[in-house]
């Protein structure tokens, strides 16, 4: 065999074997088939290509490629590499996620059973998990929230003492414990009294305490008469309760309506009692003998000689009747004594 022949043969393999060595460092295994596969992502977290593509924790492939989408969307797109030998239904999800506290980037497939499966060079469903940054963000926010509302209540806090510290307000609450120290005084003062004005009046007390268990014995071995004096005040309820207290009713209803009548009798003037109250010429017949009544009693008073012809009276001068009324009037203007 010609050197030049062995010379070329050697380089031949040893080229092969440096691209197999170069794909063995990335992860790709050049002698088993692998399928492509296609993911879309809004942002892939840091992931970079030769990154692991794993399910349920186990290689499947690796990420072969990562590039901008044509559309000038700022999209990516992501190329997988799958052995064969796993099965990817259409329905799989391809999820970036954290495979380590470092931060480095992996992608696990979430496959749904039961789907026709994907052709290689299809696109899948994508979708990505929190980082821990985020994670421990989206943790501690409400912590820091309360962090805040606390801060904000101790400088609310520290704002009122303050002002409680000033001189002023320092003085106010000085007068403001004196008296309450005043008035726990007092309160014991009164205290201190109630209790020796009982302890003065104590046999008071005692025979009071006396008195009414006394009546209340005294109550009790009455309580056979008080019930039948109780059961005699129903007896008379019930007696009046039967009374004819409706006749009685009626008998005055009755009265009251005859009344009415007399009265509307009397209004009417058709009768001799309503005239003698309406009409006016019996009223003033009535007045003029009275009046007439009265001169003849002062005539009888004054002039009895013109009545009674008795010789006892003597003869006596007889008053008209003008004078009878000027001594009549001089007799009602002299003072009384």
């Amino acid at each position: 065999m010609k050197t030049e022949f062995k010379i070329g043969i050697a380089l031949v393999l040893s080229t092969l074997l440096l691209y197999w060595g170069i794909n063995y460092m990335k992860g790709e295994d050049v002698f088993s088939k692998q399928d492509k596969f296609y993911v879309i992502y809004e942002n892939t977290q840091g992931l970079l290509p030769t990154y692991p593509v794993t399910v349920n924790g186990f290689k499947v492939g690796q990420v072969s490629n990562i590039k901008f989408l044509p559309d000038g969307s700022e999209d990516l797109i992501v190329e997988l590499k799958i052995t064969d030998n796993f099965p990817v239904t259409k329905g799989t999800i391809a999820k970036i996620y954290s495979s380590s506290i470092m931060g480095e980037k992996s992608i696990s497939l979430f496959t749904k059973q039961g789907e026709p499966l994907a052709m290689s060079g299809d696109t899948l469903a994508g979708d990505t998990e929190r980082d821990l940054t985020e994670e421990v963000n989206m943790q501690l926010a409400p912590i820091k929230a309360r962090t805040e509302e606390l801060l904000g209540t101790l400088d609310t806090v520290i704002g009122l003492a303050s002002g409680f510290l000033d001189e002023g307000t320092s003085e106010n609450f000085k007068s403001t414990f004196e008296s309450i120290e005043k008035t726990f005084e007092s309160v014991q003062q009164s205290a201190e009294e109630i209790s020796n004005y009982l302890a003065d009046n104590k046999v008071n007390f005692d025979v009071i305490s006396g008195n009414f268990r006394s009546l209340s014995d005294e109550l009790a071995a009455s309580g056979e008469d008080i019930s039948k004096t109780i059961s005699n005040v129903e007896a008379i309820s019930d007696s009046l309760s039967n009374a004819r207290l409706t006749e009685t009713v009626n008998n005055v209803e009755s009265i009251t309506s005859r009344f009415d009548e007399l009265l509307a009798e009397l209004q009417s003037g058709e009768n001799s009692a309503s005239k003698l109250i309406t009409d006016d010429e019996v009223y003033t017949n009535l007045i003029e003998a009275t009046n007439n009544l009265n001169r003849l009693l002062l005539d009888i008073k004054y002039n009895p000689n013109k009545y009674l012809h008795v010789s006892v009276f003597g003869t006596r001068a007889r008053y008209t009747e003008q004078e009878i009324q000027a001594i009549e009037q001089k007799l009602d203007e002299k003072p009384s004594n």
